[in-house]
């Protein structure tokens, strides 16, 4: 029963972790577009990293369904 109970612990440590990386990507790819923005970026030039942002919410998304209970 411990080893079931540690390996429960160590899978959700492991989709914590996870999770705080996708926020983190999150934040930084956020931020530099508004850095880009800023700076006079046209919104043509922005679609990458926008499709790009969207994506990584997907992944987000999909981790938190995934395992929702």
């Amino acid at each position: 029963m411990t080893a079931i109970v540690e390996r429960e612990r160590t899978e959700r440590q492991r989709r914590v972790r996870h999770v705080a990386e996708l926020l983190d990507e999150l934040e930084e790819q956020r931020r530099h577009l508004y850095r880009l923005k800023a700076g006079g970026a046209k919104p043509a030039g922005l679609r990458d990293l926008k499709r790009d942002h969207e994506e990584t919410r997907r992944r987000l998304q999909a981790a938190l369904g995934s395992h929702s209970r």
